[in-house]
């Protein structure tokens, strides 16, 4: 379903195309002339139907301010016989098509058929863009343990059917990568993959960002706008977190997969979408159920297909291989050639626990790649707790299963941070010293100092 804009000062030639596009399932304005369209314009439609010839404002003038703000939205002028002239040449101006009144209605869905699919094909170039950008290629499933081999071969499997998938594991496990996959081989890879973390998301905002707003519907919905579920439509949906879900956006999700449609925040009108869903949680829906913060109704929904995750100190086979791609990744940021591990950090990786599965992993490998002064990730280059066997026996044995460590675990970006800091106070706030040490280029240790937001130490006397 499209929001389409009709702007034509002839009221029977705005009930025409209303009539016609509503039965085809479109949601349709129509507008009298090019200001009202503008006025409107952020409730952002699909395709906009714009008369040349009309009073106030033109569709000439309304075409030249639409196109310096949404240079992208198809226009399709509409025009007289004798002004066939006129619409040829907004064509120079950014118009998408035009059509001569009276209307061929054979050749009005061509051209509206058309419109709709490059929309579609811009939001996906211009959401898969930011995917690119945010993912910066660390997509691949690594290892061939059994226990991850055995994992694939069931995401292989319920991916070529439409069931209700529900990826259950700790933290740091893979989730995300597990649920593309699924993606990927499934009837809906050609539509897009979109994700939403639930808990990272206000309760108050869950669910606009899962399923729209119209503009009004609250303060600060200055504009109407799709929500996750509408972008995902043809393709999957990824509720990462999805313990963390307000009960108020429990219930809708559920009477989604029930029914297949939806309302935006503060809208009226069904939307209906193909849309698969897959979720994911590290923690234990079943007590979440007991203690009421979690419905049953929707467990049953989201777990047609449950598949557990296996933490990363039941697949150790897998720790060389995962070490070294993560090498391979991060070296492209750094100045200095790392090209290995020797087989005594190694030892130690293989031999900690990793309660933060593989996304600590890779924090390690990064960091151990900063901290290194020689072309190899050496067992100095560690931190401490992964090269000390003493914390790995003490804490090697009692993790329960699904229980989330991240309290105990840095965030990526403050593990950074921290290593950076240390050597920064090891040269007593020498800049030149410390991107020397860390055999960076001073510029690029100057970038780190800005964006870690590095505290510099004052000299000691």
């Amino acid at each position: 379903m499209a929001l389409i804009f009709t702007v034509d000062d002839d009221s029977d030639i705005r009930r025409l195309i209303k009539v016609l596009f509503e039965d085809r399932g479109h949601e349709v304005v129509a507008l009298e002339n090019g200001k009202q369209c503008l006025d409107r314009l952020d409730e952002n439609p699909s395709v906009i139907f714009l008369d040349v010839a009309m009073p106030v404002m033109g569709g000439m003038e309304a075409l030249k301010t639409i196109k310096n703000s949404k240079s992208d939205l198809p226009v399709i002028m509409v025009t007289g016989v004798d002004d066939v002239a006129s619409a040829v040449k907004s064509m120079k101006f950014g118009a998408f098509d035009y059509i001569v009144k009276p209307f061929d209605e054979l050749r009005l869905f061509s051209v509206l058929d058309k419109a709709i699919e490059q929309t579609s094909l811009v939001g996906q170039v211009r959401y898969l863009q930011g995917e690119l950008s945010r993912m910066q290629g660390v997509r691949t499933i690594v290892g061939e343990s059994p226990a991850l081999t055995d994992t694939l071969e069931k995401i292989q499997k319920v991916g070529a059917s439409n069931a209700g998938v529900l990826l259950l594991g700790e933290s740091g496990t893979g989730k995300e990568l597990m649920a593309r996959a699924i993606h990927e081989n499934s009837p809906f890879s050609k539509g897009l993959f979109v994700d939403i973390n639930c808990g990272a998301i206000p309760e108050n905002l869950q669910e606009s960002e899962l399923f729209g707003h119209n503009k009004g519907s609250f303060t600060g919905a200055t504009e109407t706008r799709k929500g996750r579920l509408e972008l995902a439509d043809g393709g999957t949906l990824f509720l990462d977190e999805v313990a963390e879900m307000s009960l108020k956006t429990q219930v809708k999700l559920l009477r989604y997969l029930q029914e297949k449609s939806f309302e935006r925040v503060g809208g009226i009108k069904k939307i209906f979408t193909s849309t698969r869903v897959i979720a994911a949680t590290n923690k234990d829906l079943n007590e979440k159920i007991k203690d009421g913060s979690f419905r049953e109704d929707l467990y049953y929904r989201l777990a047609v297909f449950p598949v557990t995750i296996p933490p990363l100190r039941e697949r150790k086979e897998d720790i060389p291989s995962l070490a070294a791609h993560f090498v391979d990744i991060y070296k492209k940021e750094f100045e200095k050639k790392i090209f290995s591990i020797t087989s005594e950090a190694m030892n130690a990786l293989v031999n900690y626990f990793w309660p933060g599965n593989v996304r600590e992993l890779g924090n390690v490998v990064y960091q151990a790649m900063i901290m290194t002064e020689s072309g190899c990730v050496d067992i100095d280059s560690l931190p401490s707790n992964v090269k000390n066997e003493t914390y790995q026996k003490i804490h090697g044995e009692n993790e329960s299963q699904f229980t989330s460590k991240e309290d105990s675990i840095d965030p990526f970006e403050e593990s950074v941070r921290q290593v950076l800091q240390r050597a920064l106070e090891l040269t007593n706030g020498d800049i030149p010293e410390t991107a020397k040490k860390l055999k960076l280029s001073r510029s690029s240790f100057y970038r780190m100092v800005q964006k870690y937001d590095l505290t510099k130490p004052v000299p000691k006397n």
